[in-house]
């Protein structure tokens, strides 16, 4: 079971020693945090640029590189979920799995901004997109999942349903137990964040170091945690 964010949820539970235990824990992993996210850059690995590139720039990154691109999708390649995509510099195909439309519908000439990693297979490059937003949506039923491509607060993101695309930013303020799970904390307060070694993509951060983070909302039977698809300093 993923464990509680540390929120004013938690706090209000009762649970004063489990509170006392999160504590030390701060202090504990707060010192060794900035060695667990150590992965150096070296040549070859995934990075995330800094700022939003252009197709013919993504093409030159490494596999697993998180990108951010604007343009149009063009058109609808077999399979259901591949599509062309242009901006000034060229084409790439993107995949857009259905969960990762969050009910958003674009004809070609809206422009559409792309969030996702760059994928290489046998010399082919592509985009495999975990978010994607635009101007045009449709009526939203209910607790669909939805994508604000802005930066929201902790709290804004805790209300938002399952599955749902956020940007928080913030800093991680120290690591638990199990090697990718931490406490994220923002104006707003604290919460659980989860970083597969995978996303950190050379990235070294110490506590001190704000950080803009990408990822879903997960709701674990009212705990709610963000599974971080990118990182980056600020």
């Amino acid at each position: 079971m993923v464990p509680p964010a540390l929120s004013g949820e938690f706090y209000s539970s009762g649970f004063i020693m489990k509170r006392q235990f999160y504590v030390c824990l701060f202090f504990l992993y707060a010192v060794s945090l900035p060695s667990i996210a150590m992965a150096q850059s070296v040549s070859g690995q995934p990075v995330m640029p800094s700022r939003p590139i252009t197709v013919s720039e993504a093409r030159a990154l490494p596999h697993n590189s998180f990108v951010i691109i604007t343009g149009n999708i063009i058109n609808t390649l077999p399979g259901g979920k591949n599509y062309t995509f242009r901006d000034a510099s060229g084409e790439i195909i993107v995949e857009i799995g259905l969960k990762h439309w969050r009910g958003l519908t674009v004809g070609v000439s809206d422009s559409v901004e792309i969030f996702g990693e760059v994928k290489m297979s046998r010399g082919q490059v592509m985009i495999e997109v975990q978010a994607i937003a635009g101007s045009t949506r449709p009526h939203t039923r209910p607790g669909q999942p939805v994508f604000i491509p802005t930066v929201v607060l902790q709290s804004e993101a805790r209300a938002l349903p399952h599955d749902s695309f956020v940007i928080l930013t913030g800093n991680i303020v120290s690591a638990l137990p199990g090697g990718k799970n931490y406490v994220f904390r923002d104006t707003s307060g604290e919460i659980l964040i989860e970083i597969d070694f995978k996303y950190w993509r050379g990235l070294s951060i110490d506590v001190s170091d704000n950080v803009i983070l990408y990822g879903e909302v997960k709701n674990n039977k009212g705990l709610v945690h963000i599974k971080v698809r990118a990182i980056n300093k600020i």
